[in-house]
Formats: structure tokens, C-alpha cells, sequence
């Protein structure tokens, strides 16, 4: 066929990583977060600083760099990682979905920026529902080319729907502006005449997240792998390690390679990948601090200024991974502990956040954390404190996955309990970037400690603070834990990697 230059191209995107054992997403959530349709989508889009996720940005910007494209901005829909979306409102976005595609008319192709891991009070895959949706209104004939997040629960029915799946390669990630490059520029191909032949390979494992680092590691080794196999056959390698709390029978790793026209180089390479994650499944193993000795480690560097100061990461209260980012544990330990010189962030609590706008800067008063929570995981603690800064919540990244993005934690307070200053949020937040805290006047240079209610996003963005020897992992009681055997799975496929530790398994079946 011949090249189309300036196609039309539909936009659209349902972005959630659902955690089986955490609250529902509701379409409060999505709206409060991010829900935008039309006119009202295509305007973020534009901004120099846009709220859309920035494989979008990058889509977009190569699409207009080589030759451009009409843009047809559907829906995009996203909210922070929380339990399954609620049914009820999935079926209203594919409602939406389907009226602005019939009503846009014939388009050259459809980008769909989603994330990949999503599961529904009714449907397991609705990510594979949506694709699905997309491929009956445009037909067989339309290329569908789609961004997942490198922690996607990739279905069969996901590879069917569509033409190309592009994971990211980053964790954290970084790369997320690159991969929306990388897809339009195969998008130019496909328009150019290009078919692809894809090649899947479902392999049971189910790794704890805190084992997938890009920078070191046997899945930093796996991708590193399958990047150097890209040539001029493969277009390319997608390895989605899963998301080991999404509780579905999709979750666990997947390997999608695409070629172009060459079924077998597609087929051999896929099965290469499979047998490597599989031979390395028992590097795939979390290595944890316990608060006890996290609180002593903490206790040593705030005596002594010539020990570097440390990060504590509270992986299993992590809201990138669906997380109330509001657990107690670490922050009571260090305050019981005497510990000064540390911050906290981000913490979720918008009645304590309202209540510290309420009283002004320089109140001093019983910080009471989590007082209207109910939830077994958010327990209450409460201690003397003071009210240092307040703001908006509204700031831009600066480093790592969330730069040059728009940020918003809602009404925000710095408030001090005994030696440690935590940030506290109205809008549940990830603390990814620096700004986050600078933005209520830490210096955090000048910390002995940092409590980030993090996974591993937070590596990107305070690199320039904290390096990999200054990082502590913290083994606290939360939805995100990384260890499994806690974990109360009913639904993921068995036998599975490593809950059924002693299975056997090739890439043409299981023993």
C-alpha cells in the first residue's frame, strides 16, 4: 500500500494496574485523576506540560516529525494502580469509546496508550476487551498499535486485537516518551506496506515487582538480551514481566516479538527469550529489611554524620502498585525510636491534609494519622506535631519517570512529628520525584533519612540523593508486599512460578 503522510489516527487509552487485594476503582477515581474525552483530550495533549501519559507525548511529537498526522482524540482514561475497575464505569468508557470512534469515520490507524495490567469487577482482561472492541468498529484491515507498561498481564486476546505491542524497557521508567517514539516510527511502516508476524509466549512465572530493575538483575539481563536481537528482521521485543498482584489468570510473564513478515525469526526468538526467563526463574527472589533492623539502621546514621544517609523504601505500601500509601508501621518505629533529621512521603490523608490548611502554618497539634480510615492496613497513629508548609499540591517532575509531567497531590501539608517531616496528600501519589517534597521546602541533601512510599520509581528520581548502596527495602505489612505466600491469590492461572515451586515447563507446554 502506498505511504499515507499526514494519517488520521485515533487516540485513545485505558490505563490502570489493578491489585486483586486492594479497594475497587471507582470512575471517582479515573475523573479525579485523569478522564478526558475530544476536544477536552486533544488540548492536554498540546500542553506544554500535559497531564497524558507520555507515550502520548512521544507518539504524537514523531508522528508530527515525520510528516505529521490528524489528530482523533477519543478517551483516555486513568487513575493511580488500585483494585479492579468498577464494571459499571469500564462498560461506560467502552460505551464512549465506541460512539467517538463510529462518529469520527474512517481512520488510517488507532494509537491505544495503555498500560496493560487491568482487571474489572467482571472482566479479567479488559484491556484484551478493549482492543477487541477497537478491532470490530475499524475491521481487519486498519493498523491498531498500542504502549503497554513493562508490568502488563498480556492476554491472547491483546496480541489478536492489534498489530504491534511496544513495552517499555525501563524500570523504572524512563523510557516511556521513547516508546511512544519508537511506536509511531513502526506505525510508518506498517502504513508503508510493512506486516507484521508476532510471536507469543506465555511463561509461568510471577515475579514481586522489586525484582524487575532494568539496571541490574535477571530481568535487567533478559531485556538487555532481547534489545541486541533487534535488526532488520525484528521490529520489536516486548518482555512484560506481569503484575504479580493483579490476582488474574493472565498475570505472570510474557514475551511478544514482532517481526517484520518473518513468522519463524519471530517464533525462535520468542522461544529463546521464554527458555532464558525460565532458566534464570529462581533469581526472581525479594530481598527485605525488617523494620527492626531498618529503625536500628536509621537510629546509627542519624548519630553519626559521616554514614551516608539512606532512602527506606515502603515497597508494600506502594500506590504505583495499588497501595493506600498510608501504613504506619515504619513511620511510628522511627518516631518511637527518636530518630531527627528524616522525611516522609508521600502520605495519604485527606483529612489530616485538610485539617493542617484548616489550621495554618505554625499550629502545633495531635497529628492524628488515618483517623477516619477503616481499613485493616491504615491503622491509626497519632503524636504531637507541627504544621511547616502548605501548598496546592500542583507542581511539574523534574526527574525521572514523572518529568516534565504535570503533578497534583492535592492540597498538601509538611507537617513535623518529632524529628521526622512527613509530606501529607489529598490525591493518592506515588513519590516518584523530588519535587514532590522540595515543593514544600525539604532540603532533602540535607536529610540523614527518607521514607518513600515507593516500589522502585522513586530510584529515577532521587538518583542524585540516594544510590543503590543508600537504598533500604523495607519488609512492612501492606497490599503491595512482595512476598508472595502472603498473598490470598484465587484466581491466577496454576500451575505458576514460584507458588508451585517445584513445576516443570518448556515454551511448547507444561509437565
Amino acid at each position: 500500500m502506498p505511504a499515507i503522510d499526514r494519517p488520521r489516527v485515533a487516540i485513545l487509552g485505558f490505563s490502570l494496574e489493578s491489585n486483586g487485594f486492594s479497594p475497587i476503582a471507582t470512575k471517582a477515581a479515573f475523573v479525579e485523576s485523569y478522564y478526558l474525552t475530544g476536544e477536552a483530550l486533544a488540548a492536554d495533549i498540546a500542553r506544554a506540560a500535559p497531564r497524558v501519559m507520555a507515550t502520548v507525548s512521544g507518539f504524537v511529537a514523531e508522528m508530527e516529525r515525520t510528516g505529521g498526522l490528524e489528530l482523533v482524540p477519543i478517551a483516555v482514561a486513568r487513575t493511580s494502580p488500585s483494585g479492579p475497575a468498577d464494571q459499571a464505569f469500564f462498560d461506560e468508557f467502552m460505551g464512549e469509546v465506541k460512539t467517538r470512534i463510529e462518529a469520527a469515520g474512517p481512520v488510517d490507524a488507532v494509537y491505544i496508550s495503555e498500560h496493560g495490567a487491568a482487571s474489572a469487577t467482571g472482566d479479567h482482561d479488559p484491556d484484551g476487551t478493549l482492543f477487541r472492541l477497537v478491532r470490530g468498529i475499524v475491521g481487519a484491515n486498519v493498523p491498531v498499535v498500542a504502549t503497554l507498561d513493562l508490568h502488563a498481564n498480556v492476554s491472547e486476546e491483546m496480541v489478536a486485537a492489534t498489530d504491534l505491542l511496544v513495552a517499555y524497557v525501563t524500570n523504572p521508567h524512563v523510557d516511556q516518551f521513547e516508546r511512544g517514539v519508537e511506536t509511531a516510527r513502526a506505525l510508518r511502516e506498517i502504513l508503508g506496506g510493512v506486516r507484521t508476524a508476532r510471536s507469543f509466549v506465555r511463561v509461568p512465572l510471577l515475579p514481586p515487582s522489586v525484582t524487575l530493575l532494568t539496571a541490574a538483575g535477571p530481568y535487567a539481563d533478559l531485556i538487555s538480551y532481547g534489545q541486541s536481537r533487534i535488526d532488520a528482521r525484528i521490529l520489536n521485543v516486548s518482555i512484560c514481566a506481569g503484575f504479580f498482584l493483579t490476582d488474574s489468570p493472565k498475570a505472570g510473564m510474557a514475551i511478544v516479538v514482532t517481526a517484520r513478515g518473518d513468522q519463524s525469526a519471530a517464533d525462535a526468538l520468542a522461544h529463546d527469550l521464554a527458555m532464558r526467563a525460565w532458566a534464570d526463574r529462581h533469581r526472581y527472589v525479594p530481598r527485605l529489611t525488617g523494620i527492626d533492623e531498618a529503625t536500628r539502621r536509621m537510629v546509627s546514621v542519624a548519630a553519626d554524620p559521616s554514614l551516608p544517609a539512606l532512602a527506606f523504601a515502603d515497597v508494600a505500601d506502594n500506590p504505583g502498585g495499588g497501595g493506600r500509601s498510608n501504613t504506619t508501621w515504619l513511620l511510628e518505629a522511627f518516631h518511637a525510636a527518636g530518630v531527627t533529621g528524616v522525611a516522609l512521603g508521600v502520605f495519604n490523608d485527606p483529612a489530616l491534609a485538610r485539617e493542617a490548611h484548616e489550621k495554618g502554618v505554625g499550629a502545633r497539634f495531635l497529628v492524628r494519622f488515618n483517623r477516619d480510615e477503616t481499613h485493616e492496613m491504615s491503622r491509626p497513629f497519632a503524636a504531637e506535631g507541627e504544621v511547616i508548609a502548605l501548598s496546592d499540591g500542583k507542581c511539574v517532575g523534574r526527574r525521572g519517570s514523572a518529568v516534565g509531567r504535570a503533578l497534583d497531590m492535592g492540597a498538601a501539608a509538611r507537617i513535623r512529628v518529632g524529628g521526622i517531616d512527613v509530606v501529607v496528600c489529598s490525591i493518592r501519589i506515588q513519590c516518584t520525584d523530588p519535587i514532590l517534597l522540595e515543593s514544600l521546602g525539604i532540603d532533602i541533601a540535607g536529610l540523614r533519612g527518607l521514607i518513600v512510599k515507593s516500589r522502585g520509581h522513586f530510584r529515577a528520581g532521587f538518583d542524585e540523593f540516594f544510590k543503590g548502596e543508600q537504598i533500604v527495602e523495607v519488609d512492612a505489612p501492606g497490599l503491595t508486599t512482595p512476598i508472595l505466600s502472603r498473598l490470598p491469590y484465587r484466581n491466577v492461572s496454576r500451575p505458576i512460578y514460584p507458588l508451585d515451586p517445584d513445576m516443570t515447563w518448556s515454551p511448547s507446554g507444561q509437565v
